[in-house]
This record gives C-alpha cells, structure tokens and sequence, in this order.
C-alpha cells in the first residue's frame, strides 16, 4: 500500500472511489460529478496538503480529505470525509493514513483534528476512538417533508456573506457551517428586512438544497421571518431543503424545525482528536 497527498489530477479516481466506498454506507449518499466538485473545491474547500489517498498500484483505495481554518479560537483542520473501499477495509487502510497525516497537519501549527460520524455508525465510532478521537457534542439533521408557505410582511433580498450579521445565531455551527469557514465560500446569501433593517438570513446552496446557516434577530422572533427566509430558498432549490449537525440541546430551534415540516433523519458526533 501507498499513501501519499492528493493532487488536482487525482480527482477522477476520487470521485470514483468516493461513491465506492460510500455505496454501501447507511445514508445514502451518491452525488454527481458537479455535486462531489462542489463538495470538496467550494463547500469543504479541501486543503490537499493534509489530504491523502491510499493506492494500490495505480488503484485508489482509500482517502481522507481535510479542510483547516480557525474554528472556536483554535487553528482546526476538519476531516471531510474518510472512505476506504470495501474489498480493503479491516487492513487498518484509516490508522495508516492517519499516520501518514498528522505530521502534515502539525507542521501547519494546526491544533486539534474535528470530524462528525452518524451515531449508528459503530464501526467508524470505534475506529475513531483507537485513533485517538473523543466525542465532543451530538447533532441532530433534518430534511423538508412537505413544502411551506409563508404569509408574513417582509422583505426578502439577495446578500453578500460580508454583510452576514453572525451574531443572531444562537449556538456555535459545526466546523463547515461556521462563521469563519462560510466567509470563504460562495454560497447563496438572503437578508429579510423590515423598515429596511436586516433581521434575519439564510445562507445555503441552491442546487442541493442544503442550507448552512439560518437566524433571525430575537427581538424580531416570532414574527414569520424565519419562515419567509425558508420559503425564497425552498422556491430556489433544485432539491428539498436540508439542514445539517444543529446541536441536540437547541430545543427551540427543533421546535421550529418541526414545526416547518423539517424531519429529524440522522444524528451525528462530533469528535476529536488534540495533537
């Protein structure tokens, strides 16, 4: 077996050995070719100095791809999937990356490594745990079961991410949906206004539906606002919409969720690894 990081030239074979490796995984997950582009280049904005594949021969057998920035203070690199093909796994495919990985990563002066696994996902849990990693907090994640309609009296306009008033949200997104993270992507931003005042936002990707981030002022809560924001990117999406890893204390915002026609699908950890 060869481990070594990935190049720009690998990205055929990774997105071959992507939808390999996850054509068995319990949620299904087989994007297109855009979608994986997308995935890794914009939403993860991969960093492919600390990631890697594993070869044999010229075959791809496994990978790890990792993101980095300041996430909570702390300079984090953020593991954005880990895929080893069927016919490899139980060889310790995963360990040996890692192995490979982390001095990469702490040359970077990066602190900690961060990663979500489905609760169910026994297996990956377990892997994780020998590698070193702890648990940290446990997300819930919810896809639209039917559509909405709003009636409020607001204003909805197009945004830029530089305008995001971050601080009307109520707990800390994971890594990928962070303050920090979204400054650098390119995702769909739109304000609602009243008296021509942001209160709210949603930030999202259209072609798949998934929103990133969604909050409104609190003194304006209560008033539709959150619905309206829902109903533009809902009338803009290719596909239902999703929201992903909201923390599973956030009551309120489950209540909301719920009460919008979003169904609780999977639940995730968030773990980590100090190194």
């Amino acid at each position: 077996m060869e481990i070594r990081l990935l190049s720009e030239s690998d990205f055929d074979q990774l997105f071959y050995t992507f939808k390999m490796a996850f054509s068995d995984y319990e949620v299904k997950f087989q994007p297109t070719r855009e979608e994986f582009s997308y995935r890794i280049h914009h939403k993860l904005q991969c960093d492919r100095e600390i990631s890697c594949g594993s070869f044999d021969g010229d075959e791809m057998t496994g990978f790890i791809l990792h993101s980095s920035n300041i996430y909570q203070g702390i300079p984090t690199a953020y593991n954005g999937g880990t895929g080893v093909l069927p016919g490899f796994r139980n060889q310790k495919t995963a360990e040996r990356m890692y192995e490979f990985l982390i001095p990469a990563i702490r040359k970077k002066f990066i602190a900690r490594i961060l990663l979500e696994v489905i609760e169910s996902n026994k297996n990956a849990i377990a892997l994780y745990e020998k590698i070193g990693f702890t648990f940290k907090r446990r997300f819930r994640c919810y896809k639209m079961s039917r559509p909405l309609a709003s009636h409020a009296e607001v204003g909805i306009e197009e945004g830029k991410m530089e305008d995001v008033k971050f601080s009307f949200n109520d707990f800390q997104p994971s890594f990928l949906d962070s303050s920090e993270h979204l400054k650098h992507g390119d995702e769909r931003v739109l304000f609602a206004k009243r008296d021509n005042i942001v209160v709210g936002h949603i930030i999202f990707q259209p072609h798949i539906g998934r929103i990133s981030q969604l909050a409104v002022d609190r003194i304006h809560r209560h008033e539709g606002i959150g619905e309206a924001l829902l109903v533009q990117a809902q009338n803009e999406s290719k596909k239902p919409l999703t929201i992903m890893n909201i923390p599973d204390d956030e009551f309120g915002f489950d209540a909301f969720l719920v009460r919008c026609g979003f169904q609780n699908q999977v639940n995730q950890y968030e773990m980590e690894l100090i190194i």
